[in-house]
């Protein structure tokens, strides 16, 4: 019974006895690395005091949160928890085991460490750092079960429920173990990570240290002398003392000199050069031990040796950053632009889909556009003949400004079609009215759907490595057609150019108190409607008390487990799942390596616990208020208005309001040809993995199409040989085994370009660009200028989320500020009361729904992402397109 209380640090135990502090410390102990004297109390005894207490369920329910003002608040279920665990009673085989561990560890009053090791914490993805408790300086056996008992109370504190919250931990999957150590009397001691938590460069040694114990660094509660050191030669980079003083070397050259001021700042620094040099060597060493991931770890110097206290990977490490980043165009007289398509593309994109689809699929497609126009043959629009029209700088998609060069033509041919007149150009005009639109809803969107469908049908695993193959190209080519031949495009143009019109024609008029978003807000579309319907399954669930509070309490990942475990939650469940055949294709990106929302719905289970904590969140009522609004708007501008100016004014109004909301119906059903494509690639990826082609079944994103025809041939052929030749020649297989370490080096490569951020232009607006356009108009340090897309003004605090996995980050009541918005997004509006991108402008996903939401928005500012800090009160005019910051 004792072995499963109590175990020496020589133990190998798993993670579910020991925690994840425990753990890494028994790794470093057994491999010789100097670790206290320590025993560990695993996780048994802390369930067996809940056991024999029988407070399992209670603990469980004394921990749910409550709702104040649409937020969760853990500050009551703390102190119930802490209560009951304060009053559980140790068992005397427990009293029995700490008494031994007392007599063997703190034998002549010698003061003890004792340290919480959850079994969630301490681990690449979640460090909990902070969450749980550590006591020092614990003398005498009453104070080492208070210790012990307030660890566990730890595991329930305010901070730590919420923290488990957000990351989506349950509550009973978490369990307590403690590190009971002697004390290192530290002379000095701090933090070493073996990379820059920060940037993510892997060739830095960063090191806080102070006199003393070293929680008051890791708690904060001090200015720490810290240094970075060179990682390869252990040289002081830079340092900065507690007091101040800073000296950085950077630029110092690397053979060991150092400069005066160097010396003097050591002389005055917590640390010596043996000792940093000592650290960086212990630092390596570690990392190495741990599969040379980066390390965070706690270290304290007593009587010139190092002792060692804790390490555990470097949680949300950024990828190593890239180093001499040029954003050149592709070839003389090139200008590109992140505008139009490439706004829903918003990070750097995988192989296959910038070669397969980009390249090609959406190359044809244009050409076929072209081609119609009259003044090319298909064969012109494309490469070698003319550019990519969507091209890649870095990883990152961009789009070709301007057209390839016109067909040539034997002496005395011409092109197909001359330059009509003026009428001919009205007539032009009224055939884009009359037949873009009905051309696109009756025609292209029912062709896409049903080639979709038609597919669909297709059983994934029963499919031929050719049929998953052909799927795969045609899906991309019909996803390609729906934007450019007739689909989105004839809508994006109709809206784009009414809403420009009706813009250019206020304008003119000097009629300053009105903007075309007053008159454009409120209408219905796609985005408008999954919130209601949202909104309506948070009505649903709201009528079952029991149900809505286990919701609730519940993190959002959760949420489709508790409906779908009890008979409460059955219709809400199927709901849930009529909302998802309906909008789950909506995408984050257009680059189909990411899931679609149907396949990780959390953020739109994280939209749904919005509207249940926060019954004010109406988006029906905010639709009736926006509609009123626009209707006085209008009703003032038909008085202002006089004469002509008001006939025309009518004009614009109606035909803008018409074909407004066709984009973004168009744009609803843009990449739902992904919900197929991608099961048959990840299912080609699971048969190219088995082949030994590639690591995973997801490496198929990384291979461009020759790759993986390449691949696909090798499986076919290998596999009509004989068996006895196929034997003889071919061994290890039809794989290509070269391709998975390819895959992964560009998945790597991808990673790493997250972190840059690419111009709007390159090289620069193209030299016919309007000097008038707001893209060229200067910011200045405190007002931040951009494109205007929906009217209003508001004040508020800034929160900054630059990806769909930060959405749990996501403040309600505060400004959105973000790289642009796809539809993935759409949950995120109810929310907010401002919007601010990087990219983006008047037809962008996000300045539409910003307007059937009523929210001040604009976008465009290229590096708000950047400028802007999170917390930072800014103010965002919709109508100027200024942020004042």
């Amino acid at each position: 019974m004792s072995e499963q209380l109590i175990l020496p640090l020589s133990s190998r135990a798993q993670l579910e006895l020991v925690g994840g502090k425990a753990q890494s410390l028994s790794r470093l102990s057994n491999a010789g690395f100097r670790v206290p004297k320590t025993a560990i109390l695993t996780t048994d005894a802390y369930k067996r005091i809940v056991e024999a207490n029988s407070i399992h369920t209670r603990l469980q329910e004394a921990a749910l949160p409550e709702i104040s003002s649409g937020n969760l608040v853990f500050t009551g279920a703390a102190a119930r928890v802490r209560e009951l665990l304060e009053r559980v009673v140790l068992t005397d085989d427990l009293l029995d085991t700490l008494t031994s561990v007392y007599d063997e560890l703190g034998q002549n009053d010698r003061p003890l460490a004792v340290r919480s090791s959850a079994t969630v914490e301490d681990q690449p993805s979640h460090s909990f750092a902070g969450q749980h408790a550590t006591y020092l300086n614990v003398s005498g056996m009453e104070a080492l079960i208070e210790a012990v008992r307030n660890c566990w109370i730890s595991l329930w504190s305010e901070r730590a429920l919420s923290y488990r919250y957000q990351v989506g931990i349950k509550n009973t999957d978490v369990a307590m173990a403690i590190v009971i150590q002697e004390l290192v009397s530290a002379d000095v001691a701090g933090v070493m990570f073996t990379a820059n938590p920060v940037t993510g460069v892997r060739d830095e040694i960063h090191i806080s240290a102070s006199f003393g114990l070293g929680e008051r660094v890791v708690s904060g509660t001090v200015d720490p002398d810290d240094f970075v050191l060179d990682r390869s030669t252990f040289n002081i980079k830079s340092i900065r003392l507690g007091s101040g003083l800073v000296q950085d070397n950077e630029n110092s050259d690397r053979r060991g000199t150092s400069q005066s001021t160097t010396d003097e700042l050591i002389d005055k620094a917590c640390l010596a050069r043996s000792e940093l040099s000592t650290l960086g060597h212990q630092g390596i060493a570690i990392e190495n031990l741990f599969s040379a991931l980066p390390q965070d770890i706690e270290w304290a110097f007593s009587d010139g040796e190092l002792w060692l206290l804790q390490s555990r990977a470097i949680t949300n490490l950024p990828p190593e950053p890239l180093e001499n980043v040029q954003w050149e165009p592709p070839e003389p007289g090139a200008y590109l632009q992140r505008s139009q398509w490439v706004e829903h593309v918003p990070d750097p994109v995988c192989t296959l889909f910038e070669d397969l689809h980009m390249r090609r699929s959406l190359q044809e497609a244009w050409g076929r556009n072209l081609t119609r126009r009259g003044n090319h043959e298909f064969e012109d629009t494309q490469p070698p003949a003319s550019f990519c029209l969507t091209t890649t700088v870095n990883g990152f998609a961009y789009r070709h400004v301007g057209e390839p060069p016109r067909s040539g033509h034997a002496v005395g041919v011409g092109n197909r079609k001359q330059r009509g007149s003026r009428i001919g150009r009205y007539l032009s005009m009224w055939r884009m009215y009359l037949v873009f639109v009905p051309t696109w809803r009756f025609f292209t969107l029912p062709r896409y759907l049903k080639q979709i469908q038609t597919w669909q049908k297709l059983n994934t695993r029963e499919a031929s490595i050719e049929q998953l193959w052909k799927g795969i190209r045609f899906l991309s080519q019909a996803d390609a057609a729906y934007w450019f031949n007739k689909g989105v495009w004839n809508a994006f143009a109709l809206s784009r150019g009414t809403e420009v019109q009706l813009h250019n024609f206020l304008r003119n008029e000097e009629s300053s108190d009105f903007t075309s978003g007053q008159f454009l807000s409120g209408l219905k579309s796609p985005a408008f409607d999954s919130q209601v319907a949202l909104h309506q399954l948070a009505i649903l669930i709201r009528k079952n008390e029991q149900l809505y509070h286990d919701i609730v309490t519940s993190p959002p990942e959760e949420t489709l487990e508790i409906l779908a475990s009890i008979s409460e939650g059955r219709q809400a469940h199927d709901a849930f799942e009529a909302f998802m055949d309906k909008f789950g294709h909506q995408l984050s990106t257009l680059d189909f390596s990411v899931p679609f929302e149907a396949e990780n719905p959390v953020s739109t289970i994280q939209s749904l616990h919005a509207y249940l904590r926060n019954p004010d969140l109406n988006p029906i009522e905010n639709r009736r208020r926006l509609l009123l609004q626009q209707k006085q708007a209008r009703r003032n501008a038909f008085n202002y208005f006089r004469g002509l100016s008001r006939i025309k004014y009518i004009w614009r109004v109606w035909i803008a309001r018409r074909y407004y909301p066709y984009r973004e119906a168009a744009m609803f059903h843009l990449g739902r040809a992904w919900t197929v494509l991608r099961p048959f690639a990840l299912e080609l990826g699971e048969r190219l993995t088995a082949a030994g082609t590639l690591s995973t079944p997801d490496d198929i994103f990384y291979l461009n199409t020759d790759e993986l025809g390449r691949a696909i041939r090798s499986v076919i052929s290998v596999s009509r040989l004989p068996t006895a030749h196929r034997e003889k020649h071919y061994p290890n297989g039809a794989g290509l085994p070269a391709l998975a370490q390819q895959a992964l080096e560009r998945r790597i490569l991808q990673d790493r370009r997250k972190n840059l951020r690419p111009p709007f232009l390159i090289p620069g607006p193209p030299p016919w660009a309007s000097l008038e356009s707001p893209d060229v108009i200067q910011s200045s340090s405190k007002v931040l200028r951009g494109s205007p897309v929906s009217p209003g003004r508001v004040t508020g605090k800034a929160c900054v989320i630059k990806s769909v996995e930060d959405f749990s980050a996501l403040q309600s009541g505060s400004i959105l500020v973000c790289p642009t918005t796809t539809p993935a997004w759409t949950p995120l509006f109810p929310q907010i009361v401002g919007l601010v991108t990087d990219i983006g402008g008047i037809l962008a996903h996000g300045s539409i729904v910003a307007r059937e939401f009523g929210i001040p928005a604009v976008l465009g500012l290229e590096n708000a992402t950047e400028t802007i800090h999170d917390g930072q009160l800014i103010t965002v005019d919709g109508d100027t397109g200024t942020v004042e910051l």
